[in-house]
């Protein structure tokens, strides 16, 4: 090979480096952020449009559950109460209050986005348990 194809291989080596690089730490940070949490015992759920959030818990049966529809990635109701937090979408699921459902008869359906999007609602005005149809994509602890 010679010095010139050697030069214009890198060179593109560099360029695609240059470029890919921000994206992919926004691309990571973007996904950080969606997934802040405050505990060490943790799991991320994937709701019906993809997007994802941390939810923690207390109570050891919900935490096995989850650990279940992590192994199985079977979808089913998640949620709890809605407090706002310093995440991407503004909120999270108070920790305590964190239910898995196969119905939901005393709570709201909903997806992640839309409850970022019209948080006062959820928050002020319905005050209770919200659920999104998710599954558990990751887990930790």
């Amino acid at each position: 090979m010679d010095k010139k194809t050697v030069l214009v291989a890198l060179l593109t080596v560099v360029i695609v480096l240059i470029v890919f690089s921000p994206i992919a730490y926004w691309s990571n940070s973007d996904y950080s952020n969606k997934t802040k949490h405050e505990t060490d015992r943790w799991a991320v759920i994937v709701d019906s449009k993809d997007d994802v959030i941390a939810v923690e818990t207390v109570d050891s049966e919900v935490w096995s559950a989850l650990a279940d529809l992590n192994e199985n990635q079977t979808e089913l109701w998640i949620g709890g109460v809605i407090e706002e937090y310093d995440n991407y979408w503004g909120f999270r699921f108070i920790p305590d209050t964190i239910v898995i459902a196969e119905i939901t008869i005393e709570g709201a359906q909903a997806n992640i986005q839309a409850i970022s999007e019209d948080l006062n609602y959820w928050i002020t005005t319905w005050t209770k348990q919200v659920y999104v149809f998710a599954k558990v994509a990751e887990i930790y602890q």
